[in-house]
């Protein structure tokens, strides 16, 4: 099962739909949320965000839920993955080998690519896109790291795992 990953809802109830949709008909694992969640009223989703913590997520209350660090630190298919917002922390910040993932958000604009053999994916935005890609998200399989477009789940690019 793959892991959605998105990044900038802003507190967004038409993001948060489009994130809940895609996550059902993907049947994801899990969600990645690389900051500016924004929370402005309780919601289910909020609490079972794999969630770090954005420029705009300090003024905001999560009401009884927890407060989420800068970064975080996981495995996931084996792999290390790094999961910061983007606006302070960057991939020289953080002890990365080849093969690690290392996902972050910020811009709003969706990106996927290799740098030294490091993935890097900055999902875009749900709810406020830069791109003319509109409102997107990445997907993380076992074999593969995807930018999807969530109005209709198409694949805008892919990056296969090197396995050697």
């Amino acid at each position: 099962m793959p892991y959605l990953i998105t990044s900038d809802i802003h507190g967004s109830a038409e993001g948060l739909e489009l994130i809940r949709s895609a996550a059902s008909r993907l049947g994801a694992d899990g969600i990645i949320s690389a900051g500016d969640q924004c929370p402005s009223s309780p919601d289910p989703l909020w609490s079972i965000l794999i969630a770090v913590r954005g420029n705009c997520d300090r003024f905001y209350e999560y009401e009884g839920i927890p407060f989420p660090p800068i970064s975080r630190e996981m495995r996931i298919y084996g792999r290390n993955v790094i999961i910061t917002h983007g606006d302070r922390l960057y991939i020289d910040d953080f002890n990365l080998n080849a093969g690690d993932v290392f996902i972050s958000g910020h811009t709003h604009v969706p990106e996927l690519r290799m740098e030294g053999g490091i993935y890097l994916v900055n999902p875009g935005s749900p709810s406020r896109p830069r791109s003319s890609s509109g409102p997107t998200a990445a997907l993380f399989e076992e074999d593969r790291l995807s930018l999807l477009s969530l109005l209709d789940l198409t694949i805008l690019s892919s990056l296969a795992f090197s396995f050697s």
